[in-house]
């Protein structure tokens, strides 16, 4: 049996899980910026049946990184793209992937847009705003689809830039930094905005204090735990394989994409699950019998964004 077959055999069968939806998924060319927390979204993936990935980070592995990623004591100080490929391939040989260990620059859009080329989906799974804006304007511009989950936030906050509208990174999160050439942006000022546009109604409880303080003010390193890493990794593959789905012209059943201005967000502490319209700042609250969704206003108080 060819690997592929037997890695999506068991899934086979369930709603959007058929041979003409494995054909799409398998013919999907991804790319995954940022190989560490959203970064291991790639093992999910391969596992569903993807086989076409352009993986790009700078850095290597730190055994601080194994509460999050399947890797061993042994790949530390490896690259982690190379890390991955090899996961990859031994996952499914017939895989096609491309690794660059390389940081995403101001100075790296017409590069980048090259290694986009032929990709249909981009997962944004760097910390870095400057390697989040530039791919963000690239994938924009070249009106490729882009999944976010930020994984420190300690929830599951997911979602997907269409491209197909008027919705960017830059002009939702506020960024004030369209029409800026990308060499010329200020990418240290650039960084609370960036925090708070990822600061959903609520995040703040997910941390101590004073660990909260130091990640918005970037003083302090950002957390990551593998249970919610998990929990963001697995929805953003989900919202892989509809995007994928839904890309070669298939219907989906009983699901939709969820896309920005939305965004999903679950809380594995309280098991509330809503969805959130960041420009209006409404709650979107799911009823699992109708399967209708009920939009409120936000409760009084609450912000969909903090600056610090």
């Amino acid at each position: 049996m060819r690997m592929w077959d037997a890695l999506i055999s068991r899934q086979e069968g369930y709603i959007n899980f058929n041979p003409e939806t494995h054909a799409a998924i398998a013919s999907t060319k991804l790319a995954v910026i940022g190989a560490g927390g959203n970064g291991a979204v790639i093992d999910l993936l391969v596992r569903a049946g993807f086989t076409k990935f352009v993986i790009i980070d700078p850095d290597t592995i730190d055994l601080t990184n194994l509460n999050r990623l399947p890797f061993y004591p042994e790949h530390a100080d490896l690259p982690k793209v190379e890390c991955w490929k090899k996961h990859i391939l031994a996952l499914n040989p017939e895989c096609e992937v491309t690794a660059h260990q390389k940081k995403v620059t101001r100075y790296d859009g017409s590069w980048l847009a090259r290694e986009l080329s032929g990709v249909s989906l981009v997962f944004l799974g760097t910390t870095d705003s400057e390697a989040n804006l530039v791919t963000g304007r690239v994938a924009a511009r070249l009106g490729i689809r882009m999944i976010i989950g930020p994984a420190s936030s300690g929830s599951a906050v997911v979602s997907t830039f269409l491209h197909s509208n008027d919705l960017t990174l830059e002009n939702v999160g506020k960024l004030g930094t369209e029409g800026i050439p990308l060499e010329e942006i200020d990418y240290g000022a650039l960084r609370t905005r960036h925090f708070a546009a990822l600061a959903y109604p609520g995040r703040d409880r997910n941390y101590r204090p004073e660990i909260w303080e130091g990640m918005r003010n970037w003083t302090g390193t950002a957390r990551s735990c593998g249970i919610f890493v998990r929990l963001t990794n697995a929805v953003m593959a989900f919202e892989g394989v509809k995007n994928a789905i839904s890309l070669n012209g298939l219907p989906l059943l009983g699901t939709r994409i969820i896309a920005i201005p939305e965004a999903q967000i679950f809380d594995p502490r309280t098991g509330c699950a809503y969805l959130l319209n960041i420009l209006t700042g409404e709650i979107g609250i799911p009823d699992w019998l109708t399967g209708q969704t009920r939009w409120e206003n936000m409760p009084a108080g609450m912000q969909t964004a903090e600056q610090p």
